[in-house]
């Protein structure tokens, strides 16, 4: 799957949380595709506006990333990329996957900012055919380094078992854990101070609570893991939320979201990719790796009632790359089509030698929280007030120094 931000995504949720059910909407967004079925927090201003369209218009208008400041913002904040790896081999590091978020942020590193990427892919044993290619003729094409890790299989292996059979939503905190703690580490070993990510508010906005969980939640997936694990994962990459706040406050590591400065249109940046590096789609949001299109387009909304084409389709109806008409024709149809979705079924029950009745025990099982195991949650609690308290501090300081002058 793609690689996005932390601080993107690991928003706070409150201590209890359970995944949404699908039921029927009493209301809807007048211009997207959400209502309250889908969203049961859904809340709608005087004009019937949903509070992810108005998510959208506030990023648009943001002095920082509005038409008219973002280009000199842009120019601005890759020259502090520039300037902070000066006399290094590479200016960032960025994540991917083969996807068209991933791969087009890394095209739009090279070929548009000037940038010296190194780029790092997390190989999970999931990669379809077609993501390994488009890696292969993405880093050919730019004429970059890659740097790959290979997670231990087993390890990996016991570790989706064990999410599973907790019957949580997130089973892909996994990978997402594991992708950050993989840049991290090689942010740290080429001592490199920036990490790019391919996140966008033209396709991507904050899922609906219950949809996922913090990502640096390591707490999280341990306590899970003993819980329903067979086997020890000491290579399984790990960063942990003290250790994010560590390599940020102490390394000085900072993320950076260059598609954020752009009218990102997904159907353009396919398009590009395939003129300029052979590059080839493949099909739904993050399908690149067989294992996310099995738990997104079979999974959660078999056992969770969670479809997450709602969410991104309501984004790109709100950013104006598609019709509304457009999105509800597309809801209209399987989330996945029928046959393909038990080929993957099959194939995925195989993989992770699951067998027949166990998984329709997962499948009958009652949603649990992911609150229901241990959680960094309160440790992080702590730290976001213990570094509101740090930079109030500093402030205070400034402003004695200033008066002192």
């Amino acid at each position: 799957m793609a690689v996005t931000s932390a601080t993107s995504r690991d928003r706070l949720t409150p201590l209890v949380s359970t995944a949404p059910v699908a039921r029927a909407a009493t209301k809807s967004c007048v211009r997207c595709v959400m209502n309250d079925g889908v969203d049961p927090n859904l809340s709608l201003d005087a004009s019937g506006t949903c509070r992810y369209c108005r998510q959208y218009d506030a990023l648009v208008c943001d002095p920082e990333y509005s038409p008219a400041n973002r280009d000199e913002r842009l120019a601005r904040a890759v020259e502090r990329v520039k300037a902070r790896a000066k006399g290094r081999r590479y200016d960032c590091v960025l994540g991917v996957s083969g996807g068209v978020d991933s791969s087009y942020a890394v095209y739009f590193a090279v070929k548009k900012l000037g940038l010296r990427p190194l780029a790092v892919h997390l190989d999970n044993s999931w990669n379809s055919e077609l993501a390994v290619l488009n890696i292969e003729r993405l880093i050919r094409g730019l004429g970059i380094d890659l740097y790959t890790h290979v997670i231990d299989w087993k390890e990996f292996r016991d570790l989706q078992r064990s999410m599973f059979r907790a019957s949580v939503v997130d089973i892909e905190l996994l990978t997402d854990h594991a992708i950050i703690a993989t840049m991290y580490a090689a942010a740290r070993k080429f001592r490199i101070p920036t990490v790019l990510t391919g996140d966008n508010f033209t396709t991507e906005a904050t899922l609906p609570e219950g949809w996922n969980h913090r990502k640096t939640d390591l707490f999280n997936i341990l306590s899970i893991h003993r819980r329903y694990g067979t086997q020890r994962i000491p290579s399984f990459p790990k960063l942990g939320t003290p250790e994010f706040f560590f390599h940020e406050a102490l390394l000085g590591i900072r993320w950076f979201r260059p598609l954020f400065y752009t009218p990102f249109q997904k159907a353009g940046a396919v398009k590009e990719l395939e003129h300029e590096i052979g590059w080839r789609a493949y099909g739904g949001k993050h399908y690149e790796s067989i294992f996310t299109r099995f738990y997104q387009g079979y999974f959660l909304p078999r056992k969770f009632g969670i479809d997450k084409r709602w969410f991104h389709l309501s984004r790109l109806v709100a950013s104006g790359q598609i019709t509304r008409d457009a999105a509800l024709a597309e809801l209209a149809r399987p989330p996945m089509d029928p046959e393909l979705a038990e080929q993957d079924r099959v194939f995925v029950l195989k993989k992770l030698g699951i067998s027949g009745q166990e998984w329709d025990e997962i499948m009958a099982m009652a949603p649990r929280s992911h609150y229901d195991f241990t959680s960094d949650e309160k440790l992080v609690r702590l730290l976001l007030a213990a570094n509101r308290r740090v930079r109030s501090g500093w402030r205070a300081l400034r402003d004695l120094a200033g008066n002192a002058r």
